[in-house]
């Protein structure tokens, strides 16, 4: 049977709350006052600084701005309680649609060896602080993140490939400029892609250098020119633990170039400065990310979403770092998951902007495809029970890292607004009071469609995609553990990555 692959609020707390008492606990965005003439979200009724709005409060105080007792309490999916308190209600969470299998087109594939799939373990939702319902609690509150153990099985036969290499020969020595790796039998591949557009460190000469305000390239803002640090062998390793786990191959796209010779997460101007060598490697790092795309298409097929829209049943991970000086503790720990949604889309103060299936249009942001699976939705594929921040924050913490919150998910059903962390002097040490939030760049924005070098639009063939930005805590650790959580970080992702791949199209991926 063929299955398909994957290349891969409303919030109103009580008080705001202090670092050392619950840094990072889960009802981190339930347990924070209303800021100043904020109305907490979409739903009736408004608060001022003051109002505080939670289970077990008059309603006379919930209700004072609008003189309707507990209409506060409604607006935050609470009730009134027999003696005028506001109590939890019982949110009518949205029928989803039946989860039958898509309908998948028919396309041969080579026979695959037979592996035995462990049963899956239902891991019910975290429990929730009983305090504020938030909007995405209500619409996600009923899904279960299944996870997909490591298989008992044999890898040792399997390895990643050499599968393309892109070289470039001066002075009698030759460089390697851009690899695709991968399965040696495409019958053996995991659907999944990992792409490293900023790892590398090859500086030649024959590129001129890159810098970070020349008129002609860069944007206003200026050109990024620093590497992110260690997310080569992070990548790598987690391809092996990929084969380890599950006895599947993913692909590896390497991009070994410096990110002040080409910048492979650009537009090819900004990217490449002009230079014919730079180009011709920034063209081979993304056909060869289409190339892995396709002969996951080939293995697997493709699924029809219940909008009858056509994707590869699989993701495109894009990996980066970022060093967070702007936050506290020499850079923030969370893992910033991009979806190429904003900030300001992500904001569950604003108004009517939860679910944001709603606010986003179909063609904006990531996961055009996946959302709209039977019984999925965006706003729960990115910050729900199932959202790959809230899988890999159930892995954590980190035996190896002296911060418990190293890896937290951001968005994830923990940390659901990264508009409200990113402004909270709690981790944002920033002079102007607001930290930076990546939300995905241009490899998650091509390659969400097959046709990524031909003006992609919405009619064709798409692909799922997710750019994960790693923290220093991961990336740097310490020269005495680093190897150490790499190797850790990268085994507790490969199960996060399989379980949510697993959940959306079936065991055969991965």
């Amino acid at each position: 049977m063929k299955v398909n692959l994957l290349i891969f609020a409303l919030f109103c707390t009580s008080s705001y709350i202090q670092a050392d008492e619950v840094k990072y606990e889960r009802s981190y965005l339930r347990e924070r006052a209303l800021p100043p003439g904020g109305n907490g979200g979409n739903g009736g009724g408004g608060g001022g600084g003051g109002d505080i709005c939670v289970a077990g409060s008059l309603s006379e105080e919930c209700g004072a701005k609008n003189k309707d007792s507990c209409g506060l309490c409604s607006a935050y999916s609470l009730e009134c309680g027999v003696n005028s308190e506001c109590v939890e209600a019982s949110p009518t969470v949205p029928t989803k649609a039946p989860t039958n299998n898509p309908t998948k087109s028919p396309t041969s594939s080579p026979t695959k060896s037979p592996t035995s799939s462990p049963t899956k373990s239902p891991t019910s939702s975290p429990t929730k602080s009983p305090t504020v319902v938030t909007c995405t609690d209500t619409i996600c509150g009923n899904d279960i993140a299944n996870t997909r153990e490591p298989l008992q099985c044999d890898p040792s036969d399997l390895s990643l490939t050499i599968l393309n290499n892109f070289e470039y020969t001066d002075g009698g020595v030759t460089d390697s400029l851009v690899k695709l790796l991968g399965p040696s039998d495409p019958a053996l591949a995991a659907a999944l892609v990992i792409a490293v557009p900023h790892g590398g460190s090859l500086k030649p000469d024959y590129i001129g250098d890159r810098t970070e305000n020349d008129p002609t390239y860069c944007p206003s803002g200026g050109c990024r020119i620093l590497a992110d640090s260690y997310t080569k062998p992070i990548a790598e390793t987690l391809a092996n633990k990929f084969i380890q786990n599950y006895c599947k191959v993913p692909y590896l796209i390497i991009n070994e170039l410096h990110r002040s010779k080409m910048d492979a997460n650009r537009e090819i101007g900004e990217a490449a400065f002009g230079n014919a060598i730079a180009e011709s490697a920034w063209t081979k790092f993304h056909e060869y990310i289409n190339e892995a795309q396709s002969s996951i298409q080939t293995e697997f097929g493709t699924v029809t979403n219940t909008a009858s829209i056509e994707g590869v049943g699989g993701l495109v991970f894009d990996v980066h770092g970022y060093a967070g000086t702007d936050w506290h503790n020499d850079g923030s720990d969370f893992i910033q998951w991009g979806y190429r949604l904003s900030k300001d889309s992500l904001d569950q103060s604003a108004e009517n902007n939860c679910p944001i299936d709603i606010t986003s249009s179909s063609t904006r942001g990531s996961f055009t495809h996946a959302r709209q699976m039977p019984g999925e939705s965006l706003e729960c594929l990115v910050r729900g029970p199932k959202s790959l921040g809230q899988r890999f924050n159930e892995q954590l913490p980190l035996s190896l890292d002296s911060s418990e919150t190293c890896g937290r998910g951001l968005p994830s059903l923990d940390y659901q607004d990264p508009k409200a962390v990113a402004s909270d002097p709690t981790y944002c040490a920033d002079n102007d009071g607001v930290c930076s939030y990546y939300s995905g760049g241009y490899d998650v924005k091509v390659h969400e469609r097959m046709d990524w070098d031909n003006d992609p639009t919405f009619s064709g063939i798409h692909m799922n995609t997710v750019q994960a930005e790693l923290p220093r805590c991961i990336r740097f650790a310490t020269d005495e553990t680093r190897n150490a959580v790499h190797e850790e970080f990268a085994d507790k992702l490969s199960i996060a990555l399989c379980s949510f791949m697993t959940d959306l199209f079936g065991s055969d991926i991965c």
